[in-house]
């Protein structure tokens, strides 16, 4: 579908967590501005759910990674696997993310299809390493992370995203942190992941402290990703928009 200049398009590949609940698909955001198209995470199940949006991976020139857990970067070496086999890709694609996404993603391609970058790839892969609060320009794309918390892992991003006057945040995964208040400053959007419901666990955003937490973020709009089993119970008594795998965004 046509995308109107100067709007952006966002269509949620996938919306779930680490475990499938509700039989959604890994954390995927793939993001359209004038024709030019990223990805914002790409969990293992990432290139499946493009399929079924009618997404061609190969119209995606850069990937934008917010932490280094299977969910949330495990689909990348699919891409590539497509890139070479099906799509036969020749432009460059960026992959960006934290320290160590290039090793990751090499070390789970070598070990899910040995062999496949024995012969190398046809594409060019530039890999940039994001560092906190250091905004990175990706073609007309500017991504800036922000350190949140998400157990004992490091380098985990929440990450602000900017193209042309839109703008939109993202948590990744994390508990609640003030990061979260710059993160959100004047977004038009904040896609907001909430697992749990009433009971605030290590890691990870519960509905009734970001509830509580809605007047400290300033973004215009608030919606809900990556629930878990007590969201997905108590979906109709939520006040914030949960997203569905397949949902479109559109910021005009």
């Amino acid at each position: 579908m046509p995308v109107e200049r100067n709007s952006l398009r966002i269509v949620c590949v996938g919306t779930g967590d680490a475990f499938g609940s509700g039989g959604r698909l890994n954390s995927c955001y793939h993001f359209n501005h004038s024709g030019e198209q990223v990805l914002l995470d790409c969990g293992c199940s990432s290139l499946i759910g493009m399929q079924r949006c009618d997404l061609d991976p190969a119209d995606i020139s850069a990937v934008m990674v917010s932490h280094l857990h299977g969910d949330h970067f495990g689909g990348i070496p699919f891409l590539l696997l497509e890139a070479k086999y099906v799509s036969k890709r020749t432009r460059p694609l960026i992959l960006a993310g934290p320290a160590g996404l290039q090793q990751r993603v090499e070390t789970a391609l070598e070990t899910l299809y040995p062999g496949t970058l024995d012969e190398g790839l046809a594409f060019p892969v530039e890999y940039r390493t994001l560092k906190s609060g250091e905004p990175l320009k990706i073609g007309r794309y500017t991504v800036t992370p922000r350190q949140v918390r998400h157990g004992r892992s490091p380098d985990v991003f929440g990450l602000r995203v900017e193209i042309g006057d839109k703008v939109v945040s993202y948590t990744g995964d994390t508990e609640w942190t003030e990061e979260l208040i710059p993160l959100a400053k004047a977004s038009d959007l904040l896609i907001a992941e909430c697992f749990a419901y009433d009971q605030p666990i290590s890691s990870h955003l519960d509905y009734l402290n970001l509830r509580r937490q809605r007047g400290e973020l300033s973004c215009r709009r608030l919606v809900l990703t990556h629930p878990g089993p007590e969201i997905l119970a108590r979906r109709d008594q939520l006040d914030f928009e949960l997203l569905n795998d397949g949902a479109l965004l559109e910021l005009t």
